[in-house]
C-alpha cells in the first residue's frame, strides 16, 4: 500500500480550525484519464501496440499483462506523470486501476516502478520494430482514402542525455551530449506519424531516406489520388533524399518536396538582382520589403538542375536572403515559399511533445529501452491529438490548446470512485468549469470504427 502522510494544520485564516489529512482512499486527482481510456478504446492504440510486444514471462506467474502496463505508462505520460517513480503512488489510485482493467478495490494494484522499468527494458529489437510499424499503421489507418493532399513535415530535435547511456554522443552543433530523434508530422493535422531515436552524433538526415520511402509508399496505397509533399529544413536537402523523392515520384506519381537550402555564393549571385531591387524599394519606403524569384540551379553533386525559390528580404537590420528547392515548378514562387514557411508549425508540435509530455526525458541506460520510451511518449501525444479533435466541435478554442493547457483545464479533475456489487460509480465535481464539456465528450466519443 501507499505510504501514509501525516495530517497538517495549514497556517491560513478561517472561521473554524482547519486541518488537512491525506486519507481519502477512494478519491483520484486524475478524472480526465476516463476520457483518455475512451479515446484509447476508440483508436485501439495501446491494445494494438501491446500485441506487438513479445512476453517471455511464465504465464501462470503473470500479474500485470503487457496491455495493462502499456496503458498505465501511456496514460501516466499524458497526465503529466512521466517518471516511472510516480507509479509507486498511482498504482493504488482507484480510478487508475479502473481504467487499466482492474477494480477500485483490487489490492494488487497496478505495476510498480521496478516492474515498469523491467517492462521498458524487456523489448527485443524485433518487438521494437513491430511497435514502431504499428504506431505508423495507426496513423495510416485513420487517413481518409479520398484525401487530396498529405504533407509530411520532417524534422529532428535534440534530446540531452546524462550519465553513461548507450549511443549518447557529443553533437557539435547543439554543443551537448544527446540523442537525436527524427520526427515526422502530418503538416495539416499536427499528428505525429513516426518517431525514430538515433545516436547523438547522427546527422539531421540520417535514416530519413528510408523513413520517407516507407511512409510514402504506404500513404500512396492508402490514398491513391493524394498529392504527397515533403517539407523539411536544409538539414534534409541532401542529394540522396532529393534523388529518392524524385524516384518515388516517377514510380508512384504525385510526390513533391519543399526543402530549405543553405546559402552559397552561386545562389546569392542568382538572387542578387532581386536583392538589389528590394534594397531600392526599402530605401524609398523605409519598411520591410520581401520579393521572390524562381530560377534553376544545380549544385556540384546534383545530376541535373532543380527549381529554386529565392526570398529577397530587406529590413532595417539589412538583407535576409533565403532559399528553397522544390519539385513544384508551375506555382507562384511566393505561394511556394509561404507554404514552406508553414512548416514552422512543426517546431511548435515538437515543443509540445517535449515540454508538455517530457519526450526528452529518456533516462534508461539501454538505447533500445529509450527508443521504446520515445514511442510511449509518442503514443501519449497521439491520444491528446485525438482528444483535441474530439473537443473542436464543442470548443474551438480549447480544441487548439497545447497539451499542458488541455491537461490543466480538462484532465486534472477530482473524482470519487466507489465500488458496489453491481457497479463502479465515478463522481466528478459539479463546480468544475469544464463539467458540461467533459460530460459531452464522454457521451459523444464514438466506438472504434470497423476495420477497412
Amino acid at each position: 500500500m501507499t505510504e501514509c502522510i501525516a495530517p497538517i494544520e495549514p497556517k491560513v485564516s478561517s472561521q473554524l480550525p482547519l486541518f488537512v489529512e491525506f486519507d481519502a482512499p477512494q478519491i483520484s486527482s486524475d478524472g480526465g484519464v476516463l476520457l483518455l481510456r475512451q479515446l484509447d478504446e476508440q483508436l485501439g492504440l495501446t491494445e494494438s501496440l501491446a500485441a506487438c510486444v513479445s512476453d517471455g514471462r511464465a504465464e501462470h506467474r503473470v500479474v500485470h499483462t503487457r496491455h495493462e502496463q502499456l496503458q498505465q505508462r501511456v496514460f501516466q505520460i499524458a497526465l503529466g506523470w512521466a517518471d516511472c517513480n510516480d507509479a509507486d503512488w498511482l498504482r493504488h489510485d482507484p480510478l487508475w486501476k479502473t481504467v487499466c482493467g482492474r477494480t477500485p478495490e483490487d489490492t494488487a494494484g497496478l505495476s510498480s516502478q521496478p516492474t515498469l522499468s523491467r517492462f521498458e527494458n524487456s523489448l527485443s529489437g524485433r518487438s521494437l520494430g513491430h511497435v514502431l510499424r504499428q504506431f505508423e499503421r495507426g496513423y495510416l489507418d485513420g487517413l481518409p482514402r479520398d484525401r487530396k493532399t498529405v504533407i509530411l513535415d520532417i524534422d529532428s530535435t535534440d534530446d540531452p542525455t546524462h550519465g553513461a547511456q548507450q549511443l549518447s554522443f557529443f553533437h557539435g552543433f547543439f554543443r551537448q551530449h544527446m540523442y537525436h530523434p527524427l520526427l515526422v508530422f502530418d503538416g495539416e493535422t499536427g499528428e505525429l506519424i513516426t518517431a525514430i531515436l538515433r545516436p547523438g552524433r547522427a546527422h539531421a538526415s540520417r535514416g530519413a531516406k528510408g523513413v520517407l520511402r516507407r511512409l510514402i509508399r504506404k500513404i500512396r496505397r492508402r490514398c491513391p489520388e493524394a498529392q504527397i509533399v515533403v517539407r523539411g529544413d536544409s538539414g534534409f536537402c541532401v542529394p540522396r533524399i532529393l534523388r529518392e523523392l524524385e524516384r518515388l515520384d516517377e514510380q508512384l506519381g504525385g510526390v513533391d518536396y519543399l526543402l530549405g537550402m543553405a546559402k552559397n555564393s552561386r545562389l546569392l549571385h542568382h538572387l542578387d538582382p532581386t536583392l538589389q531591387q528590394a534594397r531600392e524599394l526599402f530605401a524609398q519606403r523605409q519598411e520591410k520589403v520581401v520579393l521572390f524569384h524562381s530560377f534553376h540551379y544545380a549544385a556540384g553533386t546534383w545530376p541535373h538542375k532543380r527549381c529554386m525559390i529565392g526570398k529577397a528580404e530587406v529590413t532595417v537590420l539589412g538583407r535576409n536572403p533565403r532559399f528553397v528547392v522544390t519539385s513544384l515548378e508551375d506555382v507562384d514562387p511566393e505561394i511556394l515559399y509561404r507554404t514552406y514557411c508553414q512548416r514552422g508549425e512543426c517546431e511548435g508540435w515538437i515543443k509540445d511533445l517535449k515540454n508538455a509530455l517530457a519526450a526528452d526525458r529518456l533516462s534508461c541506460s539501454a538505447f533500445r529501452a529509450n527508443f521504446f520510451r520515445l514511442l510511449l511518449h509518442a503514443a501519449a501525444y497521439r491520444l491528446l491529438c485525438a482528444l483535441r479533435r474530439a473537443i473542436q466541435p464543442h470548443s474551438a478554442r480549447l480544441g487548439r490548446a497545447q497539451s499542458d493547457t488541455l491537461r490543466l483545464r480538462l484532465l486534472k479533475i477530482a473524482a470519487i470512485v466507489t465500488q458496489s456489487t453491481r457497479r463502479i460509480l465515478i463522481r466528478l465535481p459539479r463546480a468544475h468549469p469544464q463539467a458540461r464539456l467533459f460530460r459531452d465528450l464522454l457521451a459523444t466519443i464514438p466506438l472504434r470504427p470497423a476495420p477497412t
